[in-house]
């Protein structure tokens, strides 16, 4: 005699297809969108300061480029820090205590080290300096302070094409 399957409640692998198939979420997919979420919410946090620190090394070596050419560092330091200055800027106050739009990146003129090394072969430049950034954190009301970090030598040698034509 063949047994029949209680009416009710029924256990084993079909019960919980039919239980997935109806719209219910596994733990797993839960686990899943969780980790999406807080992967969208690390890219809104770190990315755009992500690709400003990358602007910020790219300014320093345009203007290492330049060092080639151009004995002027002092001008070439002015110059790298008004460039800099003007990638970003926020609403805040200024020294003077006036509201406006300010720097996201103020970095002071003494906190860069500019070293040009004649006697090496080839002859390099050094720049170096730090400088903070508070990053906001969305829906948190906070922000986590950052310290970002430039220090890029570089060669200072022209390059050499072959004869002029």
């Amino acid at each position: 005699m063949a047994r029949r399957r209680p009416q009710g409640r029924s256990t084993g692998p079909r019960c919980r297809r039919g239980r997935l198939e109806r719209g219910a979420a596994s733990w797993v997919t839960l686990l899943l969108l969780l980790v999406v979420a807080g992967g969208v919410y690390a890219a809104v946090v770190f990315v755009p300061a992500a690709v400003l620190h990358y602007e910020v090394k790219q300014v320093v070596r345009d203007y290492g480029n330049q060092a080639i050419k151009n004995p002027d560092d002092e001008r070439l330091i002015a110059d790298m820090l008004t460039k800099i200055r003007s990638l970003k800027s926020e609403p805040g106050e200024d020294a003077a205590g006036r509201k406006g739009m300010v720097p996201l990146i103020d970095v002071d003129r003494r906190d860069i080290t500019w070293e040009r090394n004649r006697e090496a072969t080839p002859a390099t430049l050094r720049v170096a300096f730090e400088y903070p950034r508070t990053l906001p954190l969305p829906w948190l009301d906070r922000g986590l302070e950052r310290i970002y970090r430039v220090d890029l030598t570089m060669d200072q040698v022209r390059a050499d094409w072959g004869p002029a034509r």
